[in-house]
């Protein structure tokens, strides 16, 4: 091959080096220019979650800090969570113990056997919607986490059971009326029910204070769609 023909291919090859290197680096700035717009939207997302997530928090340390009206009708208010836990306390005195163990363990005659829920599509997702609705406007989210990015505050102090992970159809110990006796139960539909319909009932171990949801406060409808909602929330 004469010097000629080498000194023109010599050339071909440094000018095709030189395109591909333009076009690498025109790659580059596309990526960087598209990347970068993205990075401010994650940042925004991440900022307006964070703004939500602390508007939350304050709420609930608002209410928890005074009273508030639960229920008009009912005369039903919410008290300051140190008050709430200072009463809760008062009653671990031995007679009012006994006392407690002994009109929660025995039924009032109001209460009525668990609906039966074999034929209710409990994976339904507008019973699980309205369900979540019911969770929100009954105040359910104010003790109970179920997500956990998002705390409870109320239901920390008292030490509340979380719907979190992996709990529908598993064992856990309660209390056979507020402090009394431990038990193993089921957290099944039929526990579900009747701790709303009976709360003082069984008392989830650890808890400083049983569920303050007065059975007359949801129907048997909404009930199903509460329980729908919980258990759509077991991984």
């Amino acid at each position: 091959m004469s010097d000629e023909y080498y000194n023109h291919d010599k050339e071909g090859s440094v000018f095709t080096s030189l395109i591909l290197l333009l076009v690498f680096m025109f790659g580059c700035f596309v990526v960087v220019r598209v990347h970068e717009p993205a990075q401010a939207v994650g940042a925004d997302k991440a900022k307006e979650r964070l703004a939500t997530k602390e508007k939350i928090h304050d709420a609930a340390i608002t209410k928890l800090a005074g009273n508030a009206v639960i229920n008009k009708e009912k005369k039903i208010i919410s008290l300051p969570i140190k008050t709430a836990v200072s009463r809760v306390a008062e009653l671990g005195k031995e007679e009012a113990r006994k006392e407690l163990i002994e009109r929660s363990v025995a039924k009032d005659g109001k209460y009525e056997a668990p609906k039966d829920v074999s034929k209710v599509d409990l994976s339904n997702p507008a019973l699980i919607a309205q369900g979540k609705v019911l969770f929100q406007t009954k105040t359910c989210f104010t003790c109970h986490q179920v997500n956990p990015s998002i705390p409870a505050p109320a239901g920390m102090a008292i030490k509340a059971p979380t719907f979190i992970g992996d709990f529908w159809g598993k064992e856990r110990e309660v209390h056979i009326g507020f402090q009394g006796p431990i038990q193993k139960v089921v957290r099944n539909e039929e526990y579900f029910i009747e701790s709303i319909k009976q709360p003082m009932a069984k008392v989830a171990k650890g808890a400083l204070a049983p569920m303050v949801l007065a059975p007359g406060l949801v129907n048997d409808e909404e009930v199903l769609a509460l329980m729908a909602y919980v258990k759509s929330l077991s991984k």
